[in-house]
Protein backbone atom coordinates (compact mmCIF):
# COMPACT_ATOMS: atom_id res chain seq x y z
CA UNK A 1 0.00 0.00 0.00
CA UNK A 2 1.30 3.53 -0.93
CA UNK A 3 0.26 6.75 0.83
CA UNK A 4 1.32 10.36 0.38
CA UNK A 5 2.00 12.26 3.59
CA UNK A 6 3.20 15.89 3.34
CA UNK A 7 4.45 15.28 -0.17
CA UNK A 8 6.41 12.19 0.83
CA UNK A 9 5.57 8.85 -0.64
CA UNK A 10 5.39 6.21 2.08
CA UNK A 11 5.41 2.51 1.26
CA UNK A 12 3.65 0.43 3.92
CA UNK A 13 4.68 -3.19 4.05
CA UNK A 14 2.47 -5.61 5.85
CA UNK A 15 4.75 -8.19 7.53
CA UNK A 16 3.24 -11.12 9.42
CA UNK A 17 3.78 -10.83 13.17
CA UNK A 18 6.55 -13.33 13.96
CA UNK A 19 5.45 -13.67 17.57
CA UNK A 20 2.28 -15.57 16.82
CA UNK A 21 2.21 -17.77 13.71
CA UNK A 22 5.94 -18.51 13.92
CA UNK A 23 5.72 -18.98 17.69
CA UNK A 24 2.86 -21.43 17.30
CA UNK A 25 4.85 -23.41 14.75
CA UNK A 26 7.93 -23.52 16.96
CA UNK A 27 5.84 -24.53 19.96
CA UNK A 28 4.26 -27.29 17.93
CA UNK A 29 7.68 -28.52 16.81
CA UNK A 30 8.93 -28.65 20.41
CA UNK A 31 5.78 -30.46 21.48
CA UNK A 32 6.22 -33.07 18.76
CA UNK A 33 9.87 -33.46 19.69
CA UNK A 34 9.02 -34.12 23.35
CA UNK A 35 6.44 -36.68 22.25
CA UNK A 36 9.02 -38.41 20.05
CA UNK A 37 11.64 -38.46 22.82
CA UNK A 38 9.15 -39.97 25.23
CA UNK A 39 8.02 -42.55 22.68
CA UNK A 40 11.60 -43.56 21.85
CA UNK A 41 12.79 -43.84 25.46
CA UNK A 42 9.87 -44.61 27.78
CA UNK A 43 10.33 -48.36 27.26
CA UNK A 44 13.69 -48.05 29.02
CA UNK A 45 12.32 -46.37 32.18
CA UNK A 46 10.53 -47.98 35.13
CA UNK A 47 10.09 -47.95 38.89
CA UNK A 48 12.82 -49.42 41.11
CA UNK A 49 11.74 -50.80 44.47
CA UNK A 50 13.74 -52.04 47.45
CA UNK A 51 12.67 -53.70 50.69
CA UNK A 52 14.48 -52.56 53.84
CA UNK A 53 14.33 -54.00 57.35
CA UNK A 54 14.73 -51.44 60.11
CA UNK A 55 14.14 -51.26 63.85
CA UNK A 56 12.01 -48.67 65.61
CA UNK A 57 12.84 -46.94 68.89
CA UNK A 58 11.45 -49.92 70.83
CA UNK A 59 13.66 -52.36 68.95
CA UNK A 60 10.79 -53.87 67.01
CA UNK A 61 11.47 -54.99 63.44
CA UNK A 62 9.89 -52.79 60.79
CA UNK A 63 9.61 -53.35 57.05
CA UNK A 64 10.06 -50.33 54.80
CA UNK A 65 9.75 -49.94 51.05
CA UNK A 66 11.74 -47.38 49.04
CA UNK A 67 11.06 -46.59 45.42
CA UNK A 68 12.65 -44.49 42.73
CA UNK A 69 13.10 -44.37 38.99
CA UNK A 70 15.49 -46.60 37.07
CA UNK A 71 16.55 -47.07 33.47
CA UNK A 72 18.19 -49.77 31.39
CA UNK A 73 21.78 -48.94 30.48
CA UNK A 74 22.69 -52.04 28.43
CA UNK A 75 21.21 -54.70 26.20
CA UNK A 76 22.05 -57.25 28.90
CA UNK A 77 19.65 -55.60 31.35
CA UNK A 78 21.94 -53.51 33.53
CA UNK A 79 20.05 -50.79 35.40
CA UNK A 80 20.97 -47.38 36.78
CA UNK A 81 19.20 -46.16 39.91
CA UNK A 82 19.85 -44.04 42.99
CA UNK A 83 22.10 -45.65 45.59
CA UNK A 84 19.90 -44.17 48.33
CA UNK A 85 17.00 -46.38 47.17
CA UNK A 86 18.71 -49.78 46.98
CA UNK A 87 21.74 -49.51 49.25
CA UNK A 88 21.59 -51.87 52.28
CA UNK A 89 18.27 -53.30 51.11
CA UNK A 90 17.24 -56.91 51.62
CA UNK A 91 15.72 -57.26 48.18
CA UNK A 92 15.29 -55.11 45.09
CA UNK A 93 13.20 -55.41 41.96
CA UNK A 94 11.70 -53.36 39.14
CA UNK A 95 8.11 -52.71 38.19
CA UNK A 96 8.09 -52.73 34.38
CA UNK A 97 4.66 -52.08 32.87
CA UNK A 98 2.94 -53.62 35.88
CA UNK A 99 5.12 -56.75 35.97
CA UNK A 100 7.76 -57.29 38.68
CA UNK A 101 11.24 -58.46 37.70
CA UNK A 102 13.89 -59.36 40.27
CA UNK A 103 17.07 -57.27 40.14
CA UNK A 104 20.47 -58.08 41.59
CA UNK A 105 22.57 -55.29 43.05
CA UNK A 106 25.94 -55.07 41.28
CA UNK A 107 27.36 -52.13 43.23
CA UNK A 108 26.77 -48.65 44.65
CA UNK A 109 28.74 -45.41 44.66
CA UNK A 110 27.34 -43.29 47.53
CA UNK A 111 29.23 -40.05 46.82
CA UNK A 112 27.40 -39.72 43.47
CA UNK A 113 24.24 -41.51 44.65
CA UNK A 114 24.47 -43.96 41.77
CA UNK A 115 23.75 -47.71 41.85
CA UNK A 116 24.08 -50.42 39.22
CA UNK A 117 21.72 -53.40 39.18
CA UNK A 118 21.01 -56.20 36.73
CA UNK A 119 17.59 -57.64 35.97
CA UNK A 120 17.46 -61.40 36.53
CA UNK A 121 14.86 -61.77 33.77
CA UNK A 122 14.37 -59.28 30.96
CA UNK A 123 11.12 -57.92 29.53
CA UNK A 124 10.31 -59.06 26.01
CA UNK A 125 10.98 -55.65 24.47
CA UNK A 126 12.79 -52.71 26.00
CA UNK A 127 15.06 -49.81 25.06
CA UNK A 128 18.27 -48.74 26.79
CA UNK A 129 20.39 -45.61 27.09
CA UNK A 130 23.95 -45.25 25.84
CA UNK A 131 26.17 -42.70 27.67
CA UNK A 132 28.79 -40.99 25.51
CA UNK A 133 32.30 -40.70 26.95
CA UNK A 134 33.01 -37.45 25.10
CA UNK A 135 29.60 -35.85 25.62
CA UNK A 136 29.97 -32.18 26.59
CA UNK A 137 27.91 -30.48 29.28
CA UNK A 138 24.77 -28.85 27.83
CA UNK A 139 24.55 -25.10 27.46
CA UNK A 140 22.82 -23.16 30.22
CA UNK A 141 19.32 -22.32 29.05
CA UNK A 142 18.93 -25.38 26.84
CA UNK A 143 15.79 -27.46 27.26
CA UNK A 144 15.87 -31.08 28.40
CA UNK A 145 13.34 -33.84 29.02
CA UNK A 146 13.17 -35.89 32.22
CA UNK A 147 11.39 -39.25 32.11
CA UNK A 148 10.53 -40.34 35.64
CA UNK A 149 8.09 -42.38 37.72
CA UNK A 150 6.73 -40.00 40.38
CA UNK A 151 4.89 -41.73 43.22
CA UNK A 152 3.11 -44.75 41.70
CA UNK A 153 2.69 -43.33 38.20
CA UNK A 154 3.97 -44.87 34.99
CA UNK A 155 6.97 -43.25 33.25
CA UNK A 156 6.07 -39.62 32.58
CA UNK A 157 7.90 -36.88 30.65
CA UNK A 158 8.55 -33.37 31.91
CA UNK A 159 10.22 -30.48 30.11
CA UNK A 160 12.72 -28.39 32.02
CA UNK A 161 15.76 -26.17 31.48
CA UNK A 162 19.46 -26.42 32.29
CA UNK A 163 20.18 -23.78 34.94
CA UNK A 164 23.87 -24.33 35.63
CA UNK A 165 26.81 -26.68 35.98
CA UNK A 166 28.28 -26.67 39.47
CA UNK A 167 30.81 -28.46 41.65
CA UNK A 168 29.35 -27.42 45.01
CA UNK A 169 26.22 -26.16 46.67
CA UNK A 170 25.80 -24.51 50.09
CA UNK A 171 29.45 -25.19 51.05
CA UNK A 172 29.12 -28.84 50.05
CA UNK A 173 31.53 -30.21 47.45
CA UNK A 174 30.38 -32.62 44.77
CA UNK A 175 32.53 -35.50 43.54
CA UNK A 176 32.53 -33.91 40.07
CA UNK A 177 30.65 -31.24 38.12
CA UNK A 178 26.86 -31.70 38.22
CA UNK A 179 24.19 -30.27 35.92
CA UNK A 180 21.49 -28.26 37.70
CA UNK A 181 18.02 -28.29 36.13
CA UNK A 182 15.01 -26.13 36.99
CA UNK A 183 12.89 -29.03 38.09
CA UNK A 184 11.56 -29.69 41.60
CA UNK A 185 12.25 -33.37 42.30
CA UNK A 186 9.16 -35.22 43.48
CA UNK A 187 8.93 -38.48 45.39
CA UNK A 188 10.03 -41.43 43.28
CA UNK A 189 11.82 -39.37 40.62
CA UNK A 190 15.37 -39.99 41.81
CA UNK A 191 17.29 -42.04 39.23
CA UNK A 192 15.40 -40.63 36.24
CA UNK A 193 17.27 -40.25 32.93
CA UNK A 194 17.64 -36.77 31.45
CA UNK A 195 17.62 -36.35 27.66
CA UNK A 196 18.31 -33.34 25.44
CA UNK A 197 16.08 -32.36 22.52
CA UNK A 198 18.47 -34.13 20.14
CA UNK A 199 17.62 -37.37 21.91
CA UNK A 200 21.01 -37.74 23.60
CA UNK A 201 21.33 -39.12 27.11
CA UNK A 202 22.59 -36.33 29.40
CA UNK A 203 22.71 -38.07 32.76
CA UNK A 204 20.86 -39.33 35.83
CA UNK A 205 18.89 -37.30 38.39
CA UNK A 206 20.71 -37.91 41.69
CA UNK A 207 20.01 -35.02 44.08
CA UNK A 208 17.47 -32.36 44.95
CA UNK A 209 17.86 -28.71 45.95
CA UNK A 210 14.33 -27.97 47.19
CA UNK A 211 15.04 -24.40 48.31
CA UNK A 212 15.60 -23.34 44.70
CA UNK A 213 13.19 -25.80 43.07
CA UNK A 214 16.02 -27.60 41.30
CA UNK A 215 17.47 -31.04 40.76
CA UNK A 216 21.05 -32.14 40.18
CA UNK A 217 22.04 -34.47 37.34
CA UNK A 218 25.16 -36.63 37.24
CA UNK A 219 26.43 -36.05 33.67
CA UNK A 220 26.70 -38.87 31.13
CA UNK A 221 30.50 -38.93 31.17
CA UNK A 222 30.53 -39.29 34.96
CA UNK A 223 27.78 -41.93 34.78
CA UNK A 224 29.95 -43.93 32.38
CA UNK A 225 32.97 -43.58 34.67
CA UNK A 226 31.06 -44.92 37.69
CA UNK A 227 29.16 -47.58 35.74
CA UNK A 228 32.31 -49.14 34.32
CA UNK A 229 33.94 -49.50 37.75
CA UNK A 230 30.78 -50.94 39.32
CA UNK A 231 30.37 -53.34 36.40
CA UNK A 232 33.94 -54.65 36.31
CA UNK A 233 35.10 -54.20 39.91
CA UNK A 234 31.89 -54.03 41.96
CA UNK A 235 33.00 -50.72 43.45
CA UNK A 236 34.14 -47.26 42.40
CA UNK A 237 37.96 -47.13 42.29
CA UNK A 238 39.21 -43.64 43.11
CA UNK A 239 42.33 -42.53 41.29
CA UNK A 240 45.25 -41.13 43.31
CA UNK A 241 48.65 -39.60 42.62
CA UNK A 242 49.59 -38.39 46.11
CA UNK A 243 49.37 -34.58 46.08
CA UNK A 244 48.01 -31.92 48.40
CA UNK A 245 47.06 -28.58 46.86
CA UNK A 246 46.46 -24.98 47.84
CA UNK A 247 45.29 -21.72 46.28
CA UNK A 248 47.22 -18.47 46.03
CA UNK A 249 46.79 -15.23 44.10
CA UNK A 250 49.26 -12.62 42.95
CA UNK A 251 48.79 -9.41 40.98
CA UNK A 252 51.19 -10.62 38.31
CA UNK A 253 50.22 -14.29 38.00
CA UNK A 254 46.60 -14.18 39.15
CA UNK A 255 45.03 -17.20 40.83
CA UNK A 256 47.14 -20.35 40.98
CA UNK A 257 46.57 -23.89 42.16
CA UNK A 258 49.86 -25.17 43.53
CA UNK A 259 51.23 -28.23 45.29
CA UNK A 260 51.60 -27.88 49.06
CA UNK A 261 52.72 -31.45 49.76
CA UNK A 262 53.88 -34.55 47.91
CA UNK A 263 53.22 -37.89 49.61
CA UNK A 264 56.49 -39.88 49.88
CA UNK A 265 56.78 -42.77 47.40
CA UNK A 266 53.54 -41.71 45.70
CA UNK A 267 53.16 -41.55 41.89
CA UNK A 268 53.73 -37.78 42.01
CA UNK A 269 56.90 -38.25 44.08
CA UNK A 270 58.23 -40.86 41.66
CA UNK A 271 58.08 -38.43 38.70
CA UNK A 272 59.68 -35.65 40.78
CA UNK A 273 56.69 -33.35 41.21
CA UNK A 274 57.58 -30.84 43.92
CA UNK A 275 55.93 -28.57 46.44
CA UNK A 276 55.38 -25.15 44.92
CA UNK A 277 54.71 -26.53 41.43
CA UNK A 278 51.73 -24.76 39.84
CA UNK A 279 49.18 -27.00 38.13
CA UNK A 280 48.32 -25.79 34.62
CA UNK A 281 46.58 -28.82 33.12
CA UNK A 282 45.71 -32.37 34.23
CA UNK A 283 44.65 -34.63 31.39
CA UNK A 284 41.77 -32.92 29.57
CA UNK A 285 41.21 -30.36 32.33
CA UNK A 286 42.78 -26.88 32.44
CA UNK A 287 43.35 -26.10 36.12
CA UNK A 288 41.89 -22.82 37.38
CA UNK A 289 40.33 -23.98 40.64
CA UNK A 290 40.37 -26.82 43.16
CA UNK A 291 37.19 -28.09 41.49
CA UNK A 292 39.14 -28.58 38.26
CA UNK A 293 41.62 -30.81 40.11
CA UNK A 294 38.74 -32.74 41.66
CA UNK A 295 37.22 -33.28 38.21
CA UNK A 296 40.55 -34.41 36.75
CA UNK A 297 41.04 -36.96 39.53
CA UNK A 298 37.43 -38.18 39.33
CA UNK A 299 37.98 -39.25 35.71
CA UNK A 300 41.53 -40.54 36.25
CA UNK A 301 41.38 -44.35 36.35
CA UNK A 302 43.79 -46.47 38.33
CA UNK A 303 46.45 -47.86 36.00
CA UNK A 304 46.23 -45.11 33.40
CA UNK A 305 48.96 -42.56 32.68
CA UNK A 306 47.90 -38.97 33.36
CA UNK A 307 49.62 -36.13 31.48
CA UNK A 308 50.15 -33.13 33.76
CA UNK A 309 51.47 -29.70 32.81
CA UNK A 310 53.12 -27.74 35.63
CA UNK A 311 54.78 -24.36 35.99
CA UNK A 312 58.02 -24.39 38.01
CA UNK A 313 60.42 -21.47 38.53
CA UNK A 314 59.01 -19.63 35.53
CA UNK A 315 59.30 -22.62 33.20
CA UNK A 316 56.50 -24.86 31.87
CA UNK A 317 57.12 -28.59 32.21
CA UNK A 318 55.22 -31.75 31.29
CA UNK A 319 55.17 -34.88 33.42
CA UNK A 320 53.34 -38.18 33.03
CA UNK A 321 52.07 -39.83 36.20
CA UNK A 322 50.77 -43.38 36.56
CA UNK A 323 47.52 -43.20 38.54
CA UNK A 324 47.01 -45.75 41.32
CA UNK A 325 44.06 -46.68 43.50
CA UNK A 326 43.67 -44.29 46.41
CA UNK A 327 45.01 -45.84 49.64
CA UNK A 328 42.46 -46.12 52.43
CA UNK A 329 44.63 -44.03 54.76
CA UNK A 330 45.08 -41.20 52.26
CA UNK A 331 43.43 -37.90 53.33
CA UNK A 332 40.35 -37.07 51.20
CA UNK A 333 41.65 -33.64 50.23
CA UNK A 334 40.46 -33.59 46.63
CA UNK A 335 37.12 -35.34 46.89
CA UNK A 336 33.68 -34.56 48.20
CA UNK A 337 33.67 -34.90 51.97
CA UNK A 338 30.01 -35.92 52.23
CA UNK A 339 28.11 -38.37 50.02
CA UNK A 340 25.22 -36.89 48.07
CA UNK A 341 22.74 -39.09 49.90
CA UNK A 342 23.86 -37.70 53.27
CA UNK A 343 24.30 -33.99 52.66
CA UNK A 344 20.98 -33.03 54.18
CA UNK A 345 19.56 -34.71 57.25
CA UNK A 346 16.71 -32.20 57.54
CA UNK A 347 13.16 -33.57 57.58
CA UNK A 348 11.99 -33.53 53.92
CA UNK A 349 8.80 -31.79 55.01
CA UNK A 350 10.73 -29.01 56.71
CA UNK A 351 11.38 -25.73 54.91
CA UNK A 352 14.66 -25.16 56.79
CA UNK A 353 17.23 -26.67 54.48
CA UNK A 354 20.37 -25.28 52.90
CA UNK A 355 21.99 -28.19 51.07
CA UNK A 356 20.95 -30.59 48.32
CA UNK A 357 19.70 -33.99 49.40
CA UNK A 358 19.27 -37.21 47.50
CA UNK A 359 16.48 -37.20 44.98
CA UNK A 360 13.35 -38.19 46.93
CA UNK A 361 12.69 -41.91 46.94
Amino acid sequence: MIRRLLGVTVLLLFVPNPLFPQGDAEFGAIQRRITDIYSDNSTGVFRVLAAHRTYDEKGDLQNALKSGTGCFISREGHILANASVVMNSNRSWIDYRGVNYAAELVGVEPSTNLALLKASTLPGDFSFFIPEANHQLPQIGSMVVVISCPLNFDPSPSLTMVAGDETSFAQRDFATTYIRVNKPVNLGEGGAPVIDLNGRFLGILVASAPDVGSGYVLPARAVLRVRDDLLFAGKFIKGWIGIEIGVRSTIREGRQIYLTEIVPNSPAHIVDMRTGDVLVRMGDFPIHSISDVRNAMFFARAGQFLDIQIFRNGVSQDVTVKVTERPEEAPPTLEAQTPVDQVDQVDPDSQETSAPREAPS
